[in-house]
């Protein structure tokens, strides 16, 4: 009997972690295209939050996040979409949770639930966002200064008609797919540090063919099922079994920081797979 207790305690609390408990994942970005006055700059990372509670008014999540910007001296906030839910269509709670962070420098670009919006509902999302100070990047560029040195911060929204399984990752699509971002937010200046928001890490391929230094992505939550760093499940078809989910990964000059997520979606499962928030440093390296 006191083993039957103790197995349906710790099943309690493997529960209670991947689901309520939240990480702090580190990671180190070198380059030297960086310009130097940005050496040492930090970037917390927040994604697919989905009006998941933490507490009374999320108290818990947001004083860590307001913690980790004080202490840790984080330069900017970016959050790469789905902070709404879409079965409930409402952004009044996302509005209120980002209201609640103490930071002048936070970036936002639209995941697929706040696609799902009606286009005045969007516009209206957008502009009391902006209100909060929070700078959208709805398929647009902003460069960042210091000390008379920049680098270009870009963000595209969610698109909903690309990359579906591995089987469409041929040079002719990659490259059709990469005139559809141009589009957008133009082409950019390889010789320049270029960071990407952009909610969906399965275009990966095409941010190495575009060129991009660093990007931000979400989406995945993980995996749901994570074994030996594989996400088990995705968010399509065809991308099961996928190193893709969660982590930083490399590939020619880009590397892409992709989110586990602090929420739980339509589908919450979350096994060996915790949410987290991220703090990303940057560094300058000799040429």
């Amino acid at each position: 009997m006191n083993i039957l207790i103790i197995i349906i305690l710790l099943v309690i609390l493997f529960i209670y972690v991947n689901y309520k408990v939240i990480f702090v994942s580190r990671y180190k970005v070198k380059s030297n295209k960086l310009p130097q006055a940005f050496n040492g700059f930090k970037i917390l990372h927040l994604s697919d939050w989905h009006c998941t509670t933490y507490g009374k008014n999320n108290k818990r999540l947001i004083n860590l996040i307001n913690n980790k910007i004080k202490g840790e001296k984080i330069d900017i906030v970016v959050i790469t979409g789905d902070f709404i839910i879409r079965q409930k269509r409402d952004y009044r709670p996302a509005l209120e949770f980002i209201s609640k962070i103490k930071s002048n420098n936070i970036y936002f670009v639209y995941g697929n639930h706040e696609m799902i919006l009606k286009s005045k509902e969007i516009q209206d999302f957008k502009n009391k966002l902006e209100t909060l100070g929070v700078v959208v990047l709805d398929d647009k560029k902003i460069e960042l200064t210091r000390e008379n040195q920049k680098l270009n911060l870009y963000g595209v929204s969610y698109i909903f008609s690309h990359i579906a399984s591995r089987k469409d990752l041929t040079e002719q699509v990659l490259e059709k797919y990469k005139k559809d971002y141009e589009e957008k937010i133009g082409v950019i200046n390889k010789n320049e540090y270029n960071i990407l928001l952009s909610h969906d890490p399965m275009d990966f391929e095409v941010y190495v063919k575009e060129g991009f230094d660093l990007v931000f992505s979400g989406h995945l939550h993980g995996g749901g099922i994570r074994f030996f760093g594989i996400g088990v499940a995705t968010a399509r078809k065809n991308w099961f079994f996928t190193t893709l989910a969660s982590g930083i990964h490399k590939k020619k000059d880009t590397q892409i920081i992709v989110s586990r997520g602090i929420g739980n979606s339509t589908r919450p499962i979350r096994i060996f797979d915790p949410p987290e928030i991220s703090i990303t440093t940057l560094y300058k390296t000799k040429s």
